[in-house]
């Protein structure tokens, strides 16, 4: 290796003279044998240069010295090479590769990659689980876009209700890097192929809110498609006047009189004077009756209350008041969160320092569910397992007391006798190498976004990856 030919490559690379930079790093080499970083360089070069065939190939040379590893990084980007090459079979074979290297600290790159070339193959079902393998690595730290590549792909193979889940989780683990109005764009065509127009057509209107962001040829028939059917539907109604008010509702028969009984009906005017007391006589044993019936009514209505008190008296031995102990729980919870007032949840007795450290204790955005619960008359001891925003768990006990007929917090201490999942959602990124020369001149190279102009970026051998789009 001619290490001034090879010093000459790394400072044509890192100013950005790449035409240069494969030349030199080819020179510097001597004869054919392969070289590691300056074939893994070189590769990156003419990447930036489009000539992709010749990269991929670069990419091999570079696979061959195994002294010097990356395995995965050199294999996802002869993937992506070979992806802008127009050879999708074998970039699908690169990047499968890729996923199986153990060493690999970013394998969620090899996974894009792969779901890319497989969905472009028509392979959706396959697509799909390596879009699914991106989203759930622990090392990406931007799985908004793998959630909405599978959303793509559910909504493909018509499994529309999938896809809603995939663009609303999507939304959840949006970042600023994340095209939030595609995401929504994407949700309206779920929601449209789900018949839930309404929701289609509100997705829509997020997609377009900012007047940037414009929808496809497919995206646009969605949305005239939830108009149309929404429009169709308001048009079945019924008007609020479409009712006949020519009929009186007091006289629906008109003025015929049937309401008004006939005399001859009744045969008031044909009974006999014993008749006539006959009738008297079992029309005031019903009166009798109804005097007696406002007094069983007032009867029952307070033995239902007597019941009721004691019902009311049992449930408050056992512990039971309103608010709850979970209602209150959820509520502290709550507004500790949003920085509201507490006092109202927390025990009357407490000083100021005290209440202090109560709130201190209550993690941002977590949510709290009470698992056990000792309860008595007037205190309750309770664990409670606590839901962190980012997925994790933690597990609480908490005391209440009962101020009035309600329940309120007095003490809240952690479990550390329970572990908690731990959700690994920051992306973490190859361990930097030993401080070279190459690595300088590899971590000052300027990156891009190759789907911004249909040119894949490689990744660099030494250089920490900065997220998805980066050079590798």
């Amino acid at each position: 290796m001619n290490a001034q030919v090879l010093e000459q490559a790394r400072s044509a690379y890192r100013t950005g003279d790449f035409a240069a930079a494969a030349q030199l790093f080819s020179a510097a080499k001597e004869g054919d044998q392969p070289w590691g970083e300056a074939d893994h360089l070189r590769g990156n070069s003419l990447m930036r240069l489009g000539r992709y065939a010749e990269a991929a190939a670069a990419y091999a040379v570079a696979l061959k010295d195994d002294a010097y590893g990356k395995k995965g990084a050199l294999l996802t980007n002869q993937g992506k090479a070979l992806v802008a090459a127009g050879d999708l079979a074998s970039a699908v074979s690169s990047f499968s590769a890729a996923t199986q290297d153990a060493s690999y600290a970013t394998p969620y790159k090899a996974y894009l990659g792969l779901g890319s070339a497989l969905e472009k193959l028509g392979n959706l079902t396959e697509a799909g689980v390596a879009y699914r393998q991106a989203a759930i690595d622990g090392t990406n730290p931007a799985p908004a876009g793998a959630l909405a590549s599978l959303g793509d792909c559910f909504v493909a193979l018509q499994r529309p209700e999938d896809a809603i889940e995939s663009y609303r989780t999507a939304l959840d683990f949006a970042g600023p890097r994340d095209d939030v109005s595609a995401i929504n764009a994407g949700l309206g065509c779920a929601y449209a192929a789900a018949n839930r127009f309404s929701d289609a057509l509100d997705a829509f209107t997020a997609a377009t809110a900012d007047g940037v962001y414009q929808l496809t040829a497919d995206q646009a028939a969605a949305r005239d498609r939830a108009h149309d059917a929404l429009s169709a539907s308001a048009a079945m109604m019924p008007a609020a006047d479409a009712f006949d008010t020519a009929v009186d509702p007091l006289d629906p028969l008109g003025q015929s009189g049937n309401f008004m009984p006939d005399p001859s009906d009744t045969g008031f005017f044909t009974l006999s004077e014993h008749e006539m007391v006959q009738q008297d006589r079992a029309e005031a044993k019903v009166r009798r009756k109804h005097r007696h019936l406002g007094l069983k009514i007032f009867i029952t209505i307070l033995l239902i209350l007597v019941v009721a008190g004691g019902g009311l008296a049992f449930a408050y031995t056992r512990g039971f008041g309103f608010p709850t102990q979970q209602d209150t729980l959820t509520k502290l919870f709550e507004a500790a969160s949003s920085d509201a007032a507490t006092d109202e949840f927390l025990a009357s007795g407490l000083d100021d320092s005290q209440r202090a450290v109560i709130v201190a204790s209550i993690p941002k955005d977590a949510t709290a569910t009470i698992e056990g619960m000792d309860a008595g008359m007037s205190e309750t001891k309770a664990t409670v397992k606590v839901t962190l925003k980012q997925g994790g768990e933690m597990t609480y006990e908490v005391d209440f007391v009962r101020e009035g007929l309600g329940w309120v917090v007095c003490a809240i201490a952690s479990d550390f006798n329970v572990s908690g999942d731990v959700d690994a959602s920051a992306g973490t990124d190859e361990p930097a190498a030993e401080s070279t020369d190459a690595d300088a001149a590899a971590d000052e190279a300027p990156t891009e976004d190759a789907s911004a102009a249909d040119a894949p970026v490689a990744e660099d051998p030494t250089a920490e990856p900065a997220g998805e789009a980066a050079a590798q």
